[in-house]
């Protein structure tokens, strides 16, 4: 049940994903068309702004979801309730804590914007994204029901709809008149309506949910849920710093045309890792489950078939990427919105090694292991952030994806693994290094053949091209991996579960 639960999650998460991104492009080339680059870089950094905003949030949501495993597995309604009506209270605050800060923010947003931009209007853009956000923690804090009893992926359909219809009343709009303002309300409307009924599906679902608030967490819990809290809030410090400062140093030393011509990457970026992020958020409760029966070797191999399928995905949408994202941009928005090749590298680097850490991040959050790492994020995000803006001076753009490269490598591609190798799974460290560097090493090898491949299929700027292009890295990435991996046990583990899910009559295994 636990395997069949995490791959309906898993697949309608990439399809989820699919179908809110394709509209996105059509969105961003009337929206540039429209509204020029300027404001579609005020967008992003906004974006950015509201992220850092988001540190408020202190990990609370995490920290309970990871509390609720153990009451839902023994079905333990009174602790449910409890959890529930703690979240409600904190994301209540939460919500207007961050209504204040973003106030405030908003008059000092020409710290941020050098170009010459109206600050009166971009104050008013920047509290209607504000708003936005706030509404999301009145309406939120049910969600985790859904995403603990392995239902997640109804939240998700709900959201892409939402996206959808957003998307194409956003296009509509930005066609008849090019109006911001519009632009964002529609974004604010649709998204409350959306917040609206998954909470009215979760009231009838869960209807023992509805009265929460005689029920009180004890003492213990609330002490356990402050360490984990407290543990989290240097990750989500951390976590904003790394991935939310590219936009607001590019902005503040650059300017928001070269914003928007990152973006235009970051665009693309963020899909592949929503979907794969989403793909393993969809398997974190399956984790949770697994890890409460306190199976450690069983919890290790389940780690280590995640891992190889990982580097599998990983390593493909990277080399791909590499390989056609310039090529891609050149057809839908121009070549004077794409970047240099060596800056595409290191970024792709850095994607390569997110994308890495996510099968061992996911077992610490199963496994609720927040707070032996708790400086790590701090020690990161400093040296990502000191590095960046030194760099960013001396080499411009690429300059600020360089310090993102230093502070990976100097704290997280290390700690991380460490903690849960040690914490979780009790197996030494060189046995996560070992593997990550065999894999790494596979994936360089097909990198070099697929790039001499592409070499003069990426000369053709067409989406024909494009498309033959990604089919042919895709074909010959797959080719070797199957030729590599043919003996190796995980791969003998995911091409038996296929045959039995092809062939009738066959039990699928649990992780």
């Amino acid at each position: 049940m636990r395997t069949k639960k995490a791959a309906i999650n898993i697949l309608i998460s990439v399809f989820a994903f699919v179908a809110g991104f394709l509209p996105m492009i059509a969105i961003r080339k009337v929206f540039l068309n429209s509204l020029g680059p300027e404001m579609l870089g005020l967008n992003s950094l906004y974006n950015n702004i509201i992220g850092y905003l988001s540190i408020v949030e202190m990990g609370i949501g995490t920290a309970i979801i990871f509390s609720l495993y153990k009451p839902f597995a023994e079905n333990d309604r009174d602790k449910i309730r409890a959890y529930l009506y703690f979240y409600k209270k904190m994301y209540s605050i939460i919500g207007l804590i961050i209504l204040i800060i973003g106030i405030l923010l908003s008059l000092i947003l020409n710290l941020f914007i050098t170009d010459n931009i109206d600050i009166g209007e971009a104050r008013l853009f920047f509290l209607l994204v504000l708003l936005n956000t706030v509404i999301g923690y009145y309406f939120s804090y049910k969600f985790c029901v859904l995403i603990v009893s392995q239902k997640g992926y109804k939240v998700t359909v709900v959201t892409t709809i939402a996206k959808l219809v957003t998307a194409i009343l956003q296009y509509v709009v930005l066609n008849i008149t090019p109006n911001f303002y519009l632009y964002l309300i529609i974004q604010i409307a649709v998204n409350l309506l959306g917040y609206i009924f998954l909470n009215l599906y979760i009231n009838k679902k869960f209807g023992w949910l509805r009265n929460i608030e005689s029920y009180r967490l004890d003492i213990n819990e609330k002490l356990n849920l402050k360490k984990n809290i407290k543990a989290l809030i240097y990750h989500k410090f951390g976590g904003v710093v790394l991935f939310g400062t590219d936009n607001l140093i590019i902005s503040a030393f650059i300017n928001l045309a070269t914003v928007t011509r990152y973006s235009n990457y970051s665009l693309i970026i963020n899909a592949v890792q929503g979907i794969t992020g989403t793909a393993m958020s969809a398997i974190t409760a399956s984790i949770g489950n697994l890890l409460v029966e306190k199976d450690k070797a069983a919890a290790y191999a389940v780690h280590k078939r995640l891992f190889f399928i990982n580097f599998w995905v990983s390593s493909l949408v990277v080399i791909i990427l590499y390989n056609t994202t310039t090529q891609f941009i050149s057809v839908w928005l121009g070549h004077d919105q794409t970047i240099d090749n060596f800056t595409l590298s290191i970024i792709m680097i850095n994607l390569y090694i997110q994308l890495m850490r996510g099968t061992v991040e996911k077992f610490n959050e199963g496994g609720g292991k927040y707070y032996h790492d708790r400086f790590a994020p701090l020690f990161e995000s400093f040296i990502n952030l000191i590095a960046s803006i030194i760099l960013v001076k001396i080499l411009g753009l690429t300059g600020v994806f360089i310090g993102t490269l230093i502070s990976n490598l100097a704290v997280v591609f290390w700690v991380k693994p460490k903690i849960t190798y040690k914490y979780i799974f009790h197996v030494r460290l060189t046995e996560y290094f070992s593997m990550y560097f065999k894999y790494l090493f596979i994936g360089l090898f097909s990198f070099v053949i697929c790039y001499f491949i592409s070499y003069y299929l990426k000369s053709n700027i067409s989406l024909t091209a494009v498309f033959m292009n990604s089919f042919v890295n895709a074909v010959v990435i797959n080719v070797l991996y199957i030729a590599l991996f043919w003996r190796n046990d995980e791969f003998k583990y995911f091409k038996n579960q296929i045959k039995k899910i092809i062939l009738p009559g066959n039990k699928i295994r649990q992780f």
